[in-house]
């Protein structure tokens, strides 16, 4: 089990109300925050992630999940950090959020990107791992690159960055798309260095491409696009080969969940997996495809919009014949879909927010591998947390959730799986 005292003065804070948790660890977060420290060595490893996963005995096994090419044991609940404005009462929100998240032996995936919050995400997730007992090899940590971002902290806008980089030469112009957007590898390296100085880290579990096909495909079109995708992969190829990262995926919004016949939108798994085989060889480190999935946006179990070996079949199955795991985002729709009942009898959990998470991590896809969720006020990661603590369900019992409705059942054949 954890040491649940994990710096001087600090302790478990579930119980706690967040304006209660503000004012007491304001001046403990401040410090952790602002000073620098040495970045910590490793990286999450298959012993590691096995011994997070047994930390806690309340917790099911079923909870945690092998993972494609690497055989880590991860939580299929993980904790996201893109929402909040960035002030320090959502830092300190969020700071707290990760810590109990983590201390309760059923969270062992962390989620960020280098835009979010305006570099405060990372930042704030730095402290945490910091302050958090738990050895470097259990965790997974990821992050994100491709937006240009501004520093809510140093006070620098979007537009002086580009500025800089481009009077440095290190870009130019068109690299830069919608102003917003960019995957030129000197850009992505120096996006990595700054995340990981962020972090504290010096390697990184995961690093995706942030929504590169939403930002730069309608813009650029396929064959330019795809020009662009395999050199970022060979950047970040490199990075693996420097030790900077241990792995690279794709963080997307539409790209994998949209119609064939939506042009320069629709991107094929199939087609990103050659260019990582033609950059990497068979021996690639693209692993993982970051997606939306809730109950308002079913594509990747409803719909066969992906095409694979000359058949269009779902997102899940391609995924699945690929090895690439799937982490899933929004599962909420920040926050709309508490707005829609779901039964605590099928769902076997109280609070409406663990009840989608667990309909989400209880889609019968082997690929499927963690369900990322915001989280920050104490009350709401107390809820959420509910759902470590219950198996998924059977494909069975997903099912008859949509029985009554007569509608189809329309996954591939994981549905064999338990």
């Amino acid at each position: 089990m954890f040491n649940l005292r994990v710096v001087k003065g600090f302790s478990h804070t579930i119980g706690l109300s967040s304006e209660h948790y503000i004012q007491r660890y304001q001046q403990i977060f401040q410090d952790l925050y602002k000073l620098q420290y040495p970045l910590i060595p490793g990286f999450a490893t298959i012993d590691g992630t096995k011994q997070y996963a047994s930390n806690n005995s309340e917790i099911p096994v079923s909870h945690f999940r092998i993972n494609y090419r690497n055989n880590l044991q991860l939580s299929s609940l993980g904790i996201g950090s893109y929402q909040g404005a960035p002030d320090q009462n959502n830092d300190i929100m969020l700071y707290g959020s990760i810590i109990d998240s983590v201390l309760s032996g059923g969270v062992n995936v962390i989620d960020t990107a280098i835009n979010y919050r305006y570099m405060k995400s990372e930042r704030v997730i730095g402290s945490a791992i910091r302050a958090l007992n738990i050895p470097r090899d259990q965790l997974f940590i990821s992050s994100k690159g491709g937006y240009i971002p501004a520093d809510g902290d140093r006070g620098i806008q979007e537009t002086q960055l580009i500025r800089e980089l481009i009077n440095k030469n290190l870009i130019t112009q068109d690299d830069v798309v919608g102003a917003c957007h960019c995957m030129h590898p000197k850009f992505l390296e120096l996006q990595l260095e700054q995340s990981l100085n962020h972090l504290g880290l010096e390697t990184l579990d995961l690093l995706y491409l942030h929504n590169a096909a939403e930002s730069q495909l309608p813009f650029l079109g396929y064959d330019k696009f795809y020009d662009r995708i395999a050199k970022a992969f060979e950047q970040y190829e490199k990075f693996v080969q420097k030790g900077q990262i241990k792995r690279y995926g794709m963080a997307t919004w539409v790209c994998f969940r949209a119609r064939p016949d939506e042009d320069r939108i629709h991107v094929p798994l199939e087609k990103i997996v050659q260019i990582a085989e033609k950059v990497g060889g068979k021996d690639h480190h693209f692993e993982y495809v970051q997606m939306p999935i809730n109950a308002m946006m079913p594509e990747a179990f409803s719909q066969e919009w992906q095409p694979f070996k000359g058949e269009n079949t779902q997102i899940l199955t391609v995924a699945r014949q690929l090895k690439v795991n799937l982490v899933i985002s929004s599962p909420l729709m920040g926050g709309t879909l508490m707005q829609v009942p779901l039964p605590s009898d099928i769902f076997k959990c109280q609070f409406l927010g663990a009840k989608h998470l667990q309909f989400l991590r209880s889609i019968p896809a082997e690929s499927i591998k963690t369900i990322l969720i915001g989280q920050k006020a104490n009350r709401h990661t107390k809820q959420n947390l509910e759902v470590i603590r219950v198996p998924p369900l059977t494909a069975d019992e997903f099912w008859s959730f949509f029985q009554p409705l007569k509608r189809k059942q329309v996954v591939d054949d994981e549905l064999d799986m338990q």
